[in-house]
């Protein structure tokens, strides 16, 4: 009798766990992704969840709440991850206590990246492999884990400054034939000392300060593991705290740090991961 009600228990679960999986709107965009670009995942549920995660690459993936029981979450793609089929994994729970699981697939599709070597002079190449590199990366990884729950940004991002892009994202980097080579994590848009730098859309201050590598930087948070780094900048116009508009004026172009020639270099992290931010200037992350 007990054995009976227990079998009886659980094919009531599973009935009710896969009716709850069916109600569920999932959308994935795009479910083909390149290398380096941003994946988004959209879920409406037709009853308020406790707890919703997804682990994807490894990593765990939070979503943020955007309506009454819609949610969203928002995945960098490394541009070292190999082409391939991912599972993400997606786990919920009602606040009835109700656990479901299932599994999503998406194709990582093989992106183009640009080789790229560079002379830095003699005065600057110490720092290829100098202390500061690594202090100076740790700090900026520190500021990209600070959370800011409600998005600030809106819209299309725009272009930081005006220009020629004289570095992709991305690129294969060699310094000073083979002494140093690292991976480009954002775009350099080069033009004269001084022009202008926008904050490419709304967000808060959480960085601005001169560093030995990275020269004079800002890091914009936009909200919801959503931030924009700037670097190598004559002047930085914001403190930190502060809130900015899309558009507004946060700095100048320069060659402070590491920089060959006057340029900025643009960089924007999603939820820890840096993709190409020129790809944000092209697509509208829908609401």
């Amino acid at each position: 009798m007990q054995k009976k009600l227990l079998i009886a228990i659980i094919s009531l679960f599973l009935t009710i766990s896969s009716g709850l999986a069916q109600e569920l709107d999932i959308r994935i965009a795009p479910k083909s992704v390149g290398q380096g670009k941003t994946l988004v995942v959209y879920l409406e549920s037709p009853q308020t969840l406790k707890d919703l995660k997804a682990d994807f690459l490894g990593r765990e993936i939070k979503f943020y709440e955007i309506r009454e029981n819609n949610y969203r979450a928002i995945i960098g793609i490394p541009f070292i991850t190999k082409p391939g089929r991912y599972k993400i994994l997606f786990t919920i729970k009602t606040e009835e206590g109700l656990k479901v699981e299932w599994k999503e697939t998406v194709q990582i599709k093989r992106t183009v990246f640009k080789k790229e070597a560079l002379s830095i002079p003699p005065e600057k190449s110490g720092y290829l492999t100098s202390k500061y590199l690594g202090k100076e990366g740790k700090r900026i990884r520190r500021t990209y884990e600070k959370e800011e729950l409600e998005q600030l940004w809106k819209g299309r991002f725009i272009f930081p400054a005006e220009g020629r892009i004289s570095s992709p994202f991305g690129a294969y980097r060699v310094y000073n034939k083979g002494k140093a080579s690292w991976r480009h994590k954002g775009v350099d848009i080069a033009n004269k000392e001084g022009t202008e730098v926008l904050a490419p859309n709304s967000g808060i201050i959480v960085l601005s300060k001169d560093m030995r590598v990275h020269g004079g930087t800002i890091i914009i948070s936009h909200g919801q593991g959503i931030f924009s780094i700037f670097s190598h900048l004559k002047e930085r116009l914001v403190k930190k705290g502060g809130e900015v508009e899309r558009g507004q004026l946060i700095g100048t172009m320069g060659r402070t740090g590491l920089a060959t020639g006057p340029h900025l270099h643009w960089g924007l992290c999603a939820s820890g991961i840096v993709v190409d931010p020129l790809e944000w200037t092209k697509r509208k992350i829908k609401d």
